[in-house]
């Protein structure tokens, strides 16, 4: 387990690495702070930080909508549920009495 993080540290460091020089040598974009150029792997990190940082707000918001869906949908099933029990109980302990009537009790055996 520990050699598959390590392995997956080096392939995120090498692609943050590839991309972020693809991204100052092509497009030409370099981070300034107060007249001061941010040398280029400093760019690059700064650049992979934002990435990350959005990425795991994405994940949040993602997961923050689908824990809303589960829990409207979990209420609305349960809202279902206590409105047939509402609407239905005298039929069921209607039911639950006439089957403890009915039903074939065990005969003991001496």
């Amino acid at each position: 387990m520990l050699k598959n993080l390590f392995l997956a540290v080096l392939i995120g460091a090498v692609l943050a690495y590839c991309f972020g020089h693809v991204a100052t040598e092509w497009f030409d974009m370099h981070l300034v702070l107060s007249d001061y150029e941010l040398e280029p792997l400093t760019s690059i990190l700064a650049a992979t930080g934002v990435v990350v940082l959005l990425v795991l707000v994405g994940f949040v918001v993602a997961f923050s909508v689908v824990a809303a869906i589960a829990l409207v949908l979990i209420v609305s099933v349960l809202g279902v549920f206590a409105a047939g029990i509402g609407m239905f109980w005298p039929v069921i302990l209607v039911s639950i009495i006439i089957y403890l009537l009915v039903r074939d009790r065990p005969s003991s055996a001496y």
